[in-house]
């Protein structure tokens, strides 16, 4: 090497390494002062938002009969310059004629080819209004969708908001399972979604559930003049709940079994000639739940060997699965929780479980719920209690910060497509081993 080569050789690396230096501070300040902007957005909304989610508060409409609701959401997605679908296509044999008429997809394409972030809205009430909060995680999922609409013109990727209504009766299929089953969540990478709750959490341990109806059709018969000419229906649903009893000892504990006699005859000098029974099976993972839930089913059929009541029964349409959750994704969520000023005394683990279509979700995309505390702890969800908080001044402070927290999330991915192909390929393992 001739004299002074490695000293230019030097000084050229010293200044790729100072250019490179000043390139990523320069993205790293661009991406601060869009976080800051991301944020400055939904404090902007917030006000219009509010009153929003008093409308759906005030409309306290049921599943499939949210129609003023979905409107208003709509409406208020145009006007952040979303491209908005709604009476999105389903399976006629989970809503009728095929149509979901209060639910909604919408659209925000950003600079460029990118991740694609789906944020999920609820609106749908129960006979005791909002006693769930969905006047929130509508209106968190508005605000996140105003902030991220403010900076997505520099931002690769695209959004998408999907107004998923009746989530409260989600076995029955007409909310996200049909509108997954109807390709509405398609190039969906990942999914965040909110709900209010007592505590700041994460946690989603959410069970997989699927019902079963028992019909057992046998003999009509006096009961004291010629019983032995009878067949007894309700025998059948008997066997069944005493051979699910003995299940309990050799299932996992997290496995829920329950059930109640619908029917069981009209009077009790005439033997039994129906009698129908229905149970709920649940667990933290699907696997689990559908592996167990075949045992019941063969408590029935052996009821029926036994007791000569002939069965009918058939799987339901739909069920509920449990979602795959991804520790790096979930953690990612209540980091930036904390970062917006939550102590971690305030972040807890879930103490119960529960079911939702929900699940569903998370068993086909990586999904992350943030529960956000509204209510003091031991509030109950679906009480009266727990309604008023849903529209109360420190529930709604607390919806601004979970709607801050799932924004910059999604800037934090959209902007880190690596990050997405690590959720996804961790969620893909996962979901390998499920069950196991």
């Amino acid at each position: 090497m001739k004299p002074g080569t490695m000293e230019a050789c030097l000084r050229k690396q010293g200044v790729c390494i100072v250019l490179v230096f000043f390139v990523l501070l320069a993205a790293t300040s661009a991406r601060a002062d869009a976080q800051k902007k991301v944020v400055a957005g939904i404090d902007s909304a917030s006000g219009n938002a509010r009153r929003v989610s008093q409308q759906i508060f005030d409309f306290k409409e049921l599943g499939q009969q949210e129609f003023k609701s979905s409107s208003l959401l709509m409406e208020e997605l145009r006007k952040l310059g979303f491209s908005v679908t709604g009476d999105l296509k389903v399976p006629d044999d989970l809503i009728k004629d095929g149509i979901s008429k209060t639910a909604f997809r919408a659209e925000l394409q950003g600079k460029g080819p990118g991740p694609t972030i789906t944020i999920m809205l609820e609106y749908d009430a129960l006979k005791n209004g909002h006693a769930c909060g969905h006047n929130l995680i509508a209106t968190s999922g508005l605000m996140a969708a105003a902030g991220l609409a403010d900076v997505m013109k520099e931002t690769p990727g695209r959004i998408l908001v999907i107004g998923t209504p009746d989530e409260e009766r989600g076995s029955l299929g007409g909310g996200k399972v049909a509108l997954l089953e109807g390709g509405h969540f398609d190039g969906t990478d990942v999914v965040l979604i909110t709900h209010g709750f007592d505590r700041w959490t994460v946690d989603q341990r959410i069970l997989a559930m699927k019902r079963a109806t028992f019909v057992f059709r046998g003999k009509s018969a006096h009961a004291a003049q010629a019983p032995h000419k009878g067949i007894n229906a309700l025998r059948g649903v008997i066997f069944t709940f005493n051979g699910v009893d003995m299940l309990r000892e050799h299932v996992r504990q997290d496995v829920r079994i329950h059930g109640i006699i619908k029917k069981g005859g009209e009077m009790v000098n005439v033997v039994p000639e129906l009698a129908e029974a229905e149970f709920a099976v649940r667990a933290l993972d699907t696997g689990t739940m559908e592996a167990v839930y075949q045992k019941v089913v063969n408590c029935a059929r052996a009821a029926e060997l036994v007791t000569g009541a002939k069965l009918e029964f058939s799987e339901p349409r739909s069920s509920l699965k449990a979602p795959i959750i991804v520790p790096a994704y979930t953690k990612m969520v209540i980091d930036q929780v904390r970062t917006l000023g939550i102590p971690g005394s305030e972040i807890k683990d879930q103490e119960d479980f529960a079911s939702s279509d929900l699940g569903n979700v998370g068993f086909t995309y990586p999904t992350t719920n943030l529960w956000f505390k509204i209510a003091p702890e031991g509030t109950a969800l679906h009480s009266d209690a727990f309604r008023e908080y849903a529209a109360s001044d420190d529930g709604w402070k607390a919806t601004v910060i979970a709607a801050k927290a799932i924004a910059l999330t999604a800037y934090d991915l959209l902007t880190h497509p690596d990050k997405v192909k690590g959720i996804q390929d961790k969620f893909k393992e996962l979901k390998s081993r499920e069950g196991n």
